[in-house]
């Protein structure tokens, strides 16, 4: 009797145990965003004089034999102006993105930077996050709840059947002023003659030849300078002042980096075809600080088009 009540009990300890193991193993096969993850990109090395395998897999943080197999290369020996591919792992997480959470605030609570989220991630549009969406985020370790402000919520649910308010898409700092309205407050982001322009849904389309300088239209602090996918090398400034951001697309090359101070009629960058323009543009929108909506840069901008 007493046989068969410890057995019963071990039978129950096992069927627990069970049921725990296929419990985590279903978490770690269907829940990836839970656990830590690599991510591996590539990128080129150029090999120059005096190095070796060695040391370059020191400096990337990788293996010998992982560059060699990348490379098929049957031995240590490489050459001085030899191109390498380099696998590149980072450690991170997979955040589910949930309602009403942005970019930002994902980034903010991860402390981590916007230009790499967007850049491991292959965003091509920073704006425009989905729920359901799974973002990867380097250095963290685990998912962590981005606080939403109540407000925004409450307006969500006023109106259950229309699309979510969108929060602020690119993030004002505190002391940015009301936003102004009139023309003039702006100069035309351009120097010389633009050959016309044509608006679209977001800002305005300046056509010019390539190379044409691209000018701050009023002073401010250069919020983002990077590639982004269909956009080609774009930048963003901020002008606390007006309540306002520019953002130029398109661009060959930009000439400023984040963080910069630039003045009005400052050049930041020249037109080109980077991105997925089909000719030499400057991609140009304004948008409300407070909000990140779209204004019509026509509106802020002098008559006389140039």
């Amino acid at each position: 009797m007493v046989r068969k009540v410890r057995g019963k009990k071990r039978a129950k300890l096992i069927a627990r145990c069970g049921l725990i193991f296929f419990i985590l193993v279903w978490i770690s096969f269907f829940c990836p965003s839970l656990k830590a993850a690599i991510l591996v990109y590539y990128r080129y090395h150029i090999v120059q004089k005096g190095e070796n395998l060695w040391n370059i897999s020191k400096r990337y943080g990788v293996s010998v034999n992982e560059i060699k197999k990348k490379n098929n290369l049957r031995s240590d020996r490489i050459y001085p102006r030899q191109k390498l591919i380099i696998p590149i792992k980072v450690k991170g997480i997979y955040h589910p993105v949930k309602r009403y959470e942005t970019l930002w605030r994902i980034c903010k609570t991860y402390g981590v930077s916007m230009e790499k989220v967007i850049s491991l991630n292959r965003l091509q549009d920073p704006n425009h996050i989905m729920p359901g969406q799974r973002l990867f985020i380097p250095g963290a370790s685990k998912v962590k709840k981005i606080d939403i402000p109540k407000e925004i919520i409450a307006a969500g649910k006023k109106d259950a059947t229309s699309t979510p308010p969108e929060e602020d898409k690119i993030q004002p700092s505190p002391t940015f002023g009301e936003t102004v309205k009139g023309k003039g407050f702006l100069i035309w982001p351009l120097e010389g003659k633009a050959v016309s322009y044509r608006r679209r849904d977001f800002g305005i389309d300046i056509l010019a030849p390539e190379g044409t300088s691209v000018v701050a239209p009023a002073k401010g602090k250069v919020y983002y300078s990077g590639l982004l996918r269909n956009y080609g090398w774009t930048i963003i400034i901020e002008h606390q002042e007006l309540g306002l951001y520019t953002c130029y697309m398109y661009n060959s090359v930009n000439l400023v980096k984040k963080g910069d101070l630039v003045e009005k009629g400052q050049p930041i960058a020249r037109i080109g075809k980077s991105g997925t323009a089909e000719e030499a543009m400057l991609h140009f929108e304004v948008r409300r600080a407070k909000d990140g909506k779209p204004m019509d840069p026509l509106e802020y901008l002098p008559s006389d088009f140039k």
